[in-house]
């Protein structure tokens, strides 16, 4: 113990307020409440927490700050405990940085408050979320586990008789008895006299019925349960589970029956204590500490320790080994295996007789009486079960109510529900549905435990009483009680199906020895009656066979006795642990614990753990005088007094205190009254914590907190101390903290006399003595030299005030204060204020210096009686007397050399300098002393170089040491060790610490333990000799790297690192930035500083980026006053938003050079005034214009409600919607701007009711829903219904829920919602909602779905089922959404509905029929997805004949009598034998659906239906298609072939409509085929068929025929118009865009509703998602668009015939976001970076940018697309990747390698956002500097230059180049210095300080090895240029690609052409190696240049001529 100090009185925090709130009385007394403190930890944090629990409150308070109180008043149930315990953590109430992958079986745990009544638990978390847990049994205690908590069963047998008579027994019958059930065999029999009763003496049970033979008998309703006394809760959300333990080793099992089941403790045991141990050397297996339990048995007066493990269950019908089957599992389950059955057999004598409950997992035969007994069971128990239906619905309903029994979210949950479950006890077959466990499916704790299947034979445990049915049927008949439950016994088997979580593993057991009967605790847990601790060993403290030791301390307060138990922790290693686990060992734990032998010390009035960085036990003894004294003690420690200091009387603590407690006058408020106690007054001590702060109650009752200090404050003085003791021997190494302690109390005890001042650092003036001390001792060998040695020793001189002054200022050993070493006040000293008095005899002696005081102190110290006792024969100190010779001088050079191993790692360190108190130049002072007297004249020489301290005055004082310790070879340096091996590649070995203890102590076996403690010690030193053991002589700098990794490096350890030393080492680094190995993971990378590399396509970044806002920051307001009512009025009246936010800048970027973009969105536009042209003619009067005005406008409306469909493509997936505000979607501005007069006029609001055009407000919610972004987040349910319209359902809403579908919103939407939108039976919103969520479904085949849309489809109910009065369109719907969601399914059943819809026969004419050509067209399409592209492998569907009915359905001529099926099943049937034949190259299929041979035929079939065969055709076969012209006219047929081009078709006559169709047909094949694509030829080509069509449109007609004609041609331009739009989706191409534009233009009245919509459709394909998406080319895709994009269109709003319109939507399907964005890393700004896309030899892409260029397309290198980004990338299976060129702009280049990593175009899909990461300015004086001088980024263009460049005004920083100039005004992270973000240490900066280190005038000798260092590296350092050698010194041809080389196996790159990169890495371009090496050359690619380097040298040579 160090010091102690008072805190001053401890009371709980809560009582303040739990007495304000009438919670308690008054002053009220200690029994009316129980006060608990508990620690807790969360990383570095420790926290205090309180619970004051009173009988129906608990407070909570933490840190001293009271936080929430609990109330159960009205549970009427008392509280029993609370406490505070872990449980695993849900995820979103996790931490931000800990919602991390964590690894299996271990959760993140949060804690959570337990409060225990008597049958439930409420669990309340810190984080918010709360849970009531019903408890099946009443709860006596409970003891917080590492996860979740052990809850101890209170036993029923409250009125059993202690007193047991054995008299004879009646023989038991097998089925009928009266005996209680006899112990199990694993349970111990108690005494034959127990005094647990003699305090509460219970009368005998007598009844009428009690005769002589059973009246000492328990009754047969015996209270006892069979439930073990031991459980555990390890989620709230999961069942109880069980504790196990294992078969006693030392006792042989009894039977077969105790070979398997699970093996419960003894119900006598009582838990005691439970607690985690952290170990150093404890093995990866065991990192979250060593788990021990306490328990005690009263009956049998044992203590027994436990160790906790948490169990891995597997699934018992998973499980690999095999039970063996035994003969009992064909006998009855009342039968005990092995025996006959019979009617009178005798039973087993441990056995209990009743019905066996049937096994979880397990089926056991039974007899047919065993049946009916059951049966007749269930019935009564069905009897008292209303609800109990079939089978199904009962497991539901009971996993329903035993989830809600299990989590209760509320607190005031209403508790009807468990009360009425309460009222019928289960069965045990009943427990397992509905309060039984479901966590076979679930994972609990640290094991994710999950039900075992070898709970099977342990009958008395799985058994049940005889169930008296007959007796319980009366009582109810009669009105009765449910008495006849409870005597049943039938919770007693609860516990059958749950699982056994923990295991106790018995480590041994001993006596607790008690002196007395204590019947009056009986009724009181055991826990109350004593206290149990468990102490780890340090490091440094081991037993004699090198393991670490845990001690068990129990104190029992009323025998006033300590039991201490020592473990011995053995650790195996985990090498040989799993060699022993692969040969099948019986124990393959890696950690074995050893009991020791067990040791009792009396007169322990009470004792506890003390922590404080140090564990110790502190005791409070009592002598035979009644005298009390504390004390600290352990095993590997001395025994210390601790006496006791002025306690003061208030709790200092508190906020309410306002005094001081310290003497001074002049402070406001009262002072603290201190109290004089003596430890007499100390009745006990508790509420330790882990910072040396514990209570000491006194005989009032009253808690004084005081503080002991256990270590040492300063970190400094810790670890000097810590290194002397980690070389040590372990019976010395923990003694010399105790040496420590005393020194301080003997400086505090005022026994030092003679001093005329107080010493200011205790602690190190403590630390200076013990060590001056210990090498003092080395000359003495006797007490009487000790105790005379400080006789000599001169008294100190009474010192001036100006003495002390420089005392207080300078309490270091150096000659000058701390602050005068700094450079800020170098001035101060440089200005002669006057010249220093010379030193007369009047003036005085001078004051002695900082050594010869402490000297002097150590003198004195170890001739006083604490010296003697430490240093005598007997001292415990490492050079005490006692030891002989050799062994002191061993100590003393062990010591001596540890400490100057320190003193070399702090060289190491930047945070540690020199001119700090307690740093390094304080430690060389004193071990420069101490090398004096030892005579280590090289030690005395390089530690006396640069100190100011007068050492020869010193020397005198004290004569040579008589021992002998032998001085090291050499001086070791820390800096010429690094400079050997990285300048020379070889050096010698430096020491470490265990190099030291191995030398000094001869014990490898004791050292183990101490690695984490060395490792803490001199972490830099062990990183280098492991660096410099792995590197060898390699010179390749990408296995330097890696083996810096392996060795520990981190940015923030190489950032700590002294200039010098770094420049090496970032040189490599530097070296392998620009290109660093593709195999290299994420943190080498970060090491280099390539984290940009590993954050490709994913959207997380490595750190948050500066000023990542989109828009400039501004002060003016958005919204004005008018705005924000206008928005809370009438929202739909706000102006449309068209960009989201997120992508505004990006859809900026792709379209800045022009206006295309505005463009189309005013094409698409319907809330702005249309403006049209109708110039009068000559003659019309104003009211005829007027009328023809009118006319005009309502034929422009026609256009505009056909634009909602196009503008949902333009605003694609850009919104993300603020979810506290309605959605807005707009309607329709149909009133237009009549030129030239400028008149506005409007259309009839008749002809435009939103019932007449409900279609076009159903495209408009469709195309504002579609708006909203996949990604987005919170589209829940709450979201939707906040969304829904007031009243009625509309049309936009139904749209809208269509749109969130195909986003995949209504995934997350509750199904009830559904429901609540189908019963109004609204025919669009069953539409919308439907198909919505089959999309959303799509392909799941989802149970509920399916339901959902059978119900909606006649076809889909069972026979006889009653007509739906459902629109044939809700139909429609149905069976495209069966579909979609069984898509790909190849679905048998399914299949054939949709084929006999197809093929249906009506039974005669009707006149709007169900199944139109519209509802067989969705068949069609339905049955073509579920069997989508499976043409070539049907499966079982093949005797279905499938393609022989479509083809013949497609193909036949018509016959009368099908005359109407054709007609209206063809085209369903054409699209069906597409889907299915996609892509499948089936010539036979495609020949036969393609189009007849001969003109004459054309005359049977429909030109729509030429258009589809011709689609199909071409579908099939994929391959085939060719953007030429030549394969149009081979498509054609023959009698068409002159006119392919279409050229010169001059008139319009019907005759041409098959040609049309058939031309029509084969563009729209091309455009599925190249959607997507941009490809140019593609393109041209279409567009030229496309101008034809429009011209060919645009001729007059003049008959009839030229009007069909014509009719049909504009179907073939719009679908042209489609597929030139679908070829270049996305890219905005002003080709196509101009001739959609003068198609938008058209105002006359013949041009269709749908013509608009296909113009419209087009628009909106073309600039999808406004450039940042397009379509695929998958086969779902390629379906939707034929979906979407079906030829024939609605002729007008509310045309559905032929197709329904809601599939015009489909196109989301068949999107793709391909846009890359490049992103700056630490802006988060999209930046314009040209990319260079390398395609695949002979793709589509490929062939189409060779046809530009004229170059051949099978040749890699040639064929390369360069675009900027933002751009749309084309299809990924063109691409073999990506590479940026972004190194003109300052950024690292980065690349997508997708043919080598096919899982990055996964991650493209989502995320298409490439973050590059700025270059430094290191690439060369010339470039840097003209890249610094032409950077404009952050230039303010009023003030014209950056506003820090002040700074380069100072003298420091006058002579920076541009380029160090714009690295140290990179204030974004550019990875120019260690780590990242712009606080990192850069080139410069090391550049400055070097340079500094020249010019002080007080050079440093490690300053100066430091350039030593680095100049020798400079010239060595070209070696690791070549990069590539490795250890073979080729070098040119075997470079090593991976980064951890030859060494690790790893083979070298492949030789010949140009290496394609591996991974994402930087493109390797030709001829690198020899760029690299000419870079070199020029001095360009080292962190520090060698122009830097040259100064430096200059500079050192200038400074050496100086002097």
């Amino acid at each position: 113990m160090a010091s102690i100090a008072s805190l001053g009185v401890h009371q709980p925090t809560g009582l303040r307020h739990a007495i304000q709130e009438g919670i308690l009385d008054p002053n009220p007394p200690p029994s009316a409440y129980t006060w608990d403190i508990s620690l807790s930890k969360d990383g570095d944090n420790e926290y205090e927490d309180e619970l004051l629990t009173t009988k129906d409150c608990v407070l909570w308070s933490r840190g001293g700050v009271f936080r929430k109180s609990f109330k159960f008043d009205l549970e009427n149930e008392p509280i029993a405990q609370a406490l505070l315990a872990n449980f695993p953590a849900s995820a979103e109430h996790q931490p931000s940085d800990k919602r991390k992958k964590k690894p299996l079986g271990k959760p993140t745990l949060s804690k959570a408050l337990v409060v225990f009544l008597k049958t439930q638990a409420h669990i309340y978390f810190l984080s918010g979320a709360s849970h009531v847990v019903h408890m099946p049994f009443e709860v006596e205690s409970a003891c917080a586990a590492p996860c979740g908590v052990i809850i101890q069963r209170k036993p029923r047998a409250n009125n059993t008789a202690p007193v047991s008579l054995r008299l004879p027994k009646v023989p038991p019958n097998s089925f009928v008895s009266s005996q209680p059930p006899p112990p199990s065999a694993n349970t111990q029999r108690g005494p034959e006299f127990s005094t647990e009763g003699l305090g509460n003496p219970k009368v005998l049970p007598l009844r009428l019925s009690s005769t002589l033979e059973n009246m000492w008998q328990p009754p047969m309703e015996t209270s006892e349960s069979h439930w073990p006394r031991l459980v555990c809760l390890t989620d709230p959300l999961l069942e109880i589970g069980l504790v196990v333990t294992q078969q006693d080793r030392g006792k042989p099992p009894r039977g077969r029956r105790n070979s398997t089941g699970p093996l419960f403790l003894n119900p006598a045991e009582e838990m005691l204590h439970m607690e985690s141990i952290k170990l150093p050397n404890l093995p990866a297996s065991e990192a979250g500490g060593l788990h021990i339990a306490v328990t005690v048995n009263r009956e049998s007066g044992m203590y027994t320790v436990w160790r906790l493990t948490y169990l891995e269950n597997e699934d018992p019908f998973l499980s690999k080994k095999k039970k063996r089957r035994t003969s009992s599992s064909r006998r009855r389950s009342s039968m005990a295996p092995g025996l006959p059955s019979g009617a009178a057999t005798p039973i087993h004598p441990s056995m209990r007789e009743s019905f066996g409950a049937p096994l979880p997992g397990k089926r056991t035969r039974k007899s047919v009486r065993i049946e009916e007994n059951e049966k007749t069971l269930d019935n009564a128990l069905n009897s008292l079960d209303p609800d109990k239906g079939n089978d199904a619905t009962r497991r539901q309903s009971r996993r329903v109510s035993s989830l809600l029994a299990r989590a209760d979210l509320s607190a005031s949950q209403d508790r009807a529900t468990f009360t009425e479950q309460s009222m019928y006890p289960n069965h045990a077959n009943r427990r397992l549905d509905s309060q039984g466990s479901q966590r076979a499916r679930m994972s609990s704790g640290y094991a994710g435990s999950v039900f075992s299947g070898s709970f099977s034979a342990n009958r008395d445990l799985n058994s049940l009483h005889e169930a008296p049915v007959d007796n319980l049927l009366e009582e109810l008949r009669a009105g009765g009680d449910f008495e006849g439950f409870h005597s049943m016994g039938l919770e007693d088997h609860d516990f059958d199906g749950l699982t056994r979580e923990m295991l106790l593993t018995k480590i041994h057991s001993f006596s607790m020895d008690n002196a007395n009967l204590r019947y009056s605790l009986s009724g009181k847990p055991a826990r109350t009656h004593s206290k149990v601790f468990i102490l780890a060993s340090p490091p440094t403290a081991t037993d004699e066979q090198g393991r670490a030791m845990l001690l068990v301390g129990i104190q029992d307060p009323v025998d006033r006795r300590l039991q201490l138990l020592t473990l011995h922790i053995d650790v195996r290693d985990e090498k040989s642990t799993t060699k022993s686990a692969m040969k099948g060992s019986s124990n393959p734990s890696s950690l074995t614990i050893i009991p020791g032998e067990p040791r009792r010390v009396q007169s322990v009035v009470d004792s506890c753990k003390l922590s404080d960085g140090h564990e110790t036990i502190m005791i409070l003894s009592e002598d035979t005088a009644g005298g009390r004294e504390l004390s600290l003690q352990s095993p590997w420690g001395k025994v210390t007094t601790v006496t006791l200091p002025l306690l003061f009387s208030d709790n200092l603590h508190s906020l309410d205190y306002v005094g001081s407690h310290k003497v001074n006058k002049e402070v406001r408020g009262r002072r603290s009254i201190g109290t004089g106690m003596t430890c007499t007054q100390i009745d006990s001590v508790c509420h330790s914590n882990l910072r040396g702060v514990v209570d000491l109650r006194d005989k009032d009752g009253r808690f004084h907190r005081v503080k002991i200090q256990l270590q040492p404050s300063s970190l400094q003085i810790r670890r000097i101390l810590d290194t002397c003791r980690s070389v040590l021997p372990t019976s010395y190494a923990d003694k010399l903290l105790a040496g420590w302690w005393h020194i301080m109390q003997w400086l505090q005890s005022g026994r030092v006399r003679g001093l005329s001042h107080s010493i200011v650092d205790k602690e190190w003036t403590a630390l200076v003595i013990l060590l001056f001390s210990s090498f003092l001792a080395l000359r003495h060998n006797s007490e009487t030299s000790l105790r005379s040695y400080g006789e000599g020793a001169a008294q100190p001189p009474c010192q001036k005030s100006s003495d002390t002054m420089r005392v207080y200022e300078n309490p270091s050993s150096s000659g000058c204060p701390p602050w005068s070493r700094n450079k800020a006040w170098q001035w101060l000293l440089d200005t002669p204020v006057f010249e220093p008095a010379p030193v007369t005899a009047e003036s005085g002696p001078r004051s002695p210096s900082f050594l010869a005081l402490h000297i002097e102190l150590a003198q004195r110290w170890m001739a006083s009686s604490g010296g003697v006792l430490a240093f005598g024969f007997d001292g415990y100190l490492p050079t005490a007397l006692g030891r002989g010779s050799p062994g002191r001088s061993i100590a003393a050079w062990s010591m001596m050399v540890a400490l100057h191993i320190l003193l070399e790692e702090q060289k190491l360190d930047i945070l540690s300098p020199e001119d700090t108190v307690h740093g390094q130049g304080d430690l060389r002072g004193v071990l420069c002393q101490i090398s004096r007297w030892l005579g280590w004249q090289k030690h005395e020489t390089v530690y006396a170089l640069g100190m100011d301290v007068d050492l020869e005055s010193v020397h005198d004082l004290v004569p040579t040491l008589a021992a002998e310790v032998v001085e090291p070879p050499a001086c070791f340096c820390v800096l010429t060790w690094i400079q050997d091996h990285l300048a020379y590649g070889k050096g010698s070995e430096f020491p470490t610490l265990p190099l030291v203890y191995s030398t000094g102590c001869q014990d490898a076996v004791s050292g183990k333990l101490r690695t984490k403690l060395w490792s803490s010690l001199t972490p830099r030193s062990l990183m280098f000799a492991k660096f410099f053991d792995l590197l060898g002589t390699t010179t390749n700098r990408h296995e330097m790297v890696v083996a810096m990794y392996e060795s520990g490096f981190t940015p923030q350890i190489l950032e700590t690192l002294p200039e010098a030393v770094l420049t090496p080492l970032q040189d490599v680094i530097f070296l392998c930035q620009p290109n660093p190995p593709p195999s290299w993971s994420k943190e080498l990378l970060s090491l280099v500083n390539r984290t940009d590399i590993s954050t490709v396509l994913r959207p997380g970044k490595t750190w948050r980026p500066l000023g990542a806002e989109i828009n400039a920051p501004s002060h003016a307001a958005k919204w004005d006053v008018r705005m924000l009512c206008q928005h809370l009025d009438d929202f739909h009246d706000r102006v449309e938003e068209t960009e989201a936010t997120e992508r505004q800048a990006v859809v900026r970027s792709l379209f800045r050079e022009d206006r295309r973009l505005n463009e189309a969105q005013n094409l698409l536009s319907t809330s702005k005034h249309r403006v049209v042209r109708l110039a009068p003619k000559p003659g019309t009067s104003e009211a005829e214009y007027l009328e023809q005005q009118k006319e005009h406008v309502a034929t422009v409306a026609t256009s505009t409600l056909a634009i909602p469909a196009g503008r949902g493509l333009l605003y694609f997936a850009l919104r993300f919607p603020l979810l506290t505000q309605k959605y807005q979607i707009n309607g329709f501005q149909l009133t237009c701007v009549v030129q030239p007069i400028n008149n506005s006029v409007g259309v009839d609001k008749a002809m435009f009711t939103e019932e007449k055009i409900n279609w076009a407000f159903f495209h408009q919610g469709v195309s504002g829903g579609l708006a909203i972004s996949p990604h987005a987040k919170g589209i829940d349910t709450s979201w939707i219904l906040y969304n829904k319209p007031g009243s009625d359902l509309n049309n936009r809403h139904a749209g809208f829920l269509l749109a969130l579908g195909l986003n995949g919103h209504l995934k997350s939407v509750a199904k009830w919602v559904a429901f609540k939108y189908l019963t109004p039976k609204h025919t669009m919103t069953s539409i919308g909602l439907l198909l919505g969520l089959a999309a959303s479904y799509l392909g799941t085949m989802d149970s509920l779905i399916t339901r959902l849309l059978s119900v909606h489809v006649t076809r889909m109910l069972p026979r006889g089922a009653a007509e739906l009065n459902l629109s044939q369109h809700t139909q429609t719907t149905g069976i495209m959404g069966i579909g979609l969601l069984y898509c790909n399914s190849q679905h048998r059943r399914m299949s054939e509905i949709m084929m006999s819809e197809i093929e249906y026969l009506e039974d005669g004419e009707e006149e709007n029929p169900l199944r139109d050509e519209g509802y067989r067209l969705a068949a069609g399409f339905a049955l073509g997805f579920i069997n989508l592209g499976k043409g070539g492998d049907l499966k079982g569907l093949r005797d279905m004949r499938l393609t022989e009915k479509l083809l013949t359905i497609a193909t036949s001529t018509k016959r009368v009598e099908l005359a109407h099926v054709l007609d209206r099943a063809g085209a369903g049937a054409v699209m069906a034998i597409a889907l299915i034949f996609m892509k499948s190259e089936d010539h036979i299929v495609a020949r036969k659906i393609d189009v007849p041979d001969t003109t004459l035929q054309f005359d049977y079939v429909r030109p729509d239906i030429l258009l589809l065969r011709t689609v199909a055709k071409n579908i099939i076969l994929w391959k085939e298609i060719t953007p030429t012209f030549d394969w149009v006219k081979s498509s054609l047929p023959s009698i068409y072939h002159s006119r392919a081009r279409l050229s010169g078709t001059k008139k319009l006559q019907s005759k041409d409509m098959s040609f049309f169709s058939i031309l029509a047909g084969i563009c729209f094949s091309l455009g599925l085929r190249f959607a997507g694509s941009a490809n140019t030829r593609v393109r041209d080509l279409l567009v030229h068929y496309l101008d034809e069509f429009i011209r060919i449109v645009r001729s007059p007609v003049t008959n009839f025929d030229a009007e069909l004609a014509r009719s049909n041609a504009r179907m073939c331009m719009d679908l042209v118009a489609l597929s030139c739009a679908t070829v270049m989706a996305g890219t905005g191409d002003i080709t196509v865009l101009r001739r959609l534009r003068s198609l938008h233009g058209r105002d006359d009245k013949s041009t269709t509703y749908g013509s608009h919509m296909a113009a419209h459709l087009a628009i909106g394909a073309l600039f999808l998602g406004c450039g940042t998406a397009t379509f695929g080319t998958s086969n779902l895709a390629t379906a939707a668009l034929l979906v979407a994009f079906y030829p024939l269109f609605p002729a007008n709003v509310q045309d559905n015939r032929a197709h329904l319109q809601a599939f015009r939507h489909f196109w989301v399907l068949a999107t793709e976001p391909r846009c890359l964005v490049a992103k700056d890393l630490a802006t988060g700004q999209p930046i314009n970076t040209p990319i260079n896309i390398h395609l695949k030899p002979g793709s589509a892409t490929a062939v189409a940018a060779a046809s530009q260029t004229g170059s051949d397309a099978s040749d890699p290198e040639i064929i390369t697309l360069r675009r900027q980004t933002p751009c749309l990338l084309p299809p990924l299976d063109d691409v073999l990747r990506v590479a940026t060129d972004a190194s003109g702009l300052g950024y690292w280049d980065l690349v997508i390698d997708l043919q080598n990593h096919p899982s990055l175009a996964d991650d493209f899909r989502n995320n298409q956002s490439v973050y590059l990461r700025r270059r430094p300015a290191h690439e060369g004086t010339f470039p840097a500097t003209l890249r610094a001088l032409g950077s404009s980024d952050i230039i303010d263009a009023a003030v014209g230059r950056d506003p820090m460049e002040w700074v380069f005004d100072l003298q420091a920083l006058q002579d920076l180049t541009h380029a160090e100039r714009a690295l140290v005004l990179d204030r974004l992270g550019s990875g120019g210095g260690v780590g990242e973000g712009e606080a990192a240490s850069t080139a410069v900066d090391a550049k400055l300080v070097l340079r500094a280190g020249l010019e002080t005038e007080g050079w440093s000798r490690d300053r100066l090895l430091g350039l030593r260092l680095l100049f020798e590296w400079a010239e060595r350092r070209g070696v690791f240029a070549g990069g590539g050698a490795g250890r073979n010194k080729e070098g040119k041809n075997k470079e090593v690609e991976e980064g951890k080389g030859k060494r690790k196996g790893k083979t070298p790159a492949r030789k010949g052409k140009k290496k394609v990169s591996m991974s994402v890495g930087h493109e390797e371009q030709g001829g690198g190696k020899e760029r690299e090496l000419d870079v070199v050359e020029r001095g360009g690619v080292w962190w520090m240049r060698d122009s830097v380097i040259e100064e430096l040298k200059g500079r050192a040579w200038l400074a050496g001529r100086e002097t």
